[in-house]
């Protein structure tokens, strides 16, 4: 599996979130005092944050931050911010460093920034509330067939 200099950048950004624990709307890292606490969308706002990554319009992915949402969110509104902020991609297309998004409750409210976890076998790095901290394994079925839509970084 090929894996692009930008995306080898995203990923090791995500793995080093790895162990911080899980805390709706939180937004920070685990330091070494074990301080900190993330969620799904709190991840990704801080990879973005750590490597300034920007959305398709220019501005910082970081400043685009939202603290309005439930447990469980409106995924609709979730999915449509993500296609105004990030380019939507066919599953086919889907690779290591993507985000993905993924239906738990029969809404589209939880993601992960996809990763090369094996030699040809996609996985995923994610805050998950039942683990209680972020953490990687592969993209099983029970992910998979969850999986609602994915999206590159601008």
């Amino acid at each position: 599996m090929e894996v692009s200099p930008d995306a080898r950048t995203i990923i090791a950004c995500a793995r080093s979130w790895r162990g911080t624990r899980f805390a709706h709307q939180g937004r920070r890292k685990a330091d070494s005092h074990g301080s900190g606490g993330v969620d799904c969308l709190g991840l990704l706002v801080g990879i973005a944050r750590e490597l300034h990554l920007k959305s398709r319009d220019g501005v910082p992915l970081a400043a685009q931050d939202a603290l309005s949402y439930s447990k469980s969110p409106d995924g609709s509104v979730l999915k449509s911010r993500l296609e105004e902020l990030l380019y939507p991609i066919a599953r086919e297309e889907m690779r290591p460093g993507d985000v993905a998004l993924f239906s738990l409750d029969g809404q589209p409210q939880h993601l992960a920034v996809l990763s090369d976890y094996a030699p040809d076998m996609l996985g995923m790095i994610h805050a998950y509330a039942p683990t209680r901290r972020v953490v990687e394994h592969r993209l099983d079925d029970f992910w998979r067939n969850r999986l609602v839509s994915v999206y590159r970084w601008a």
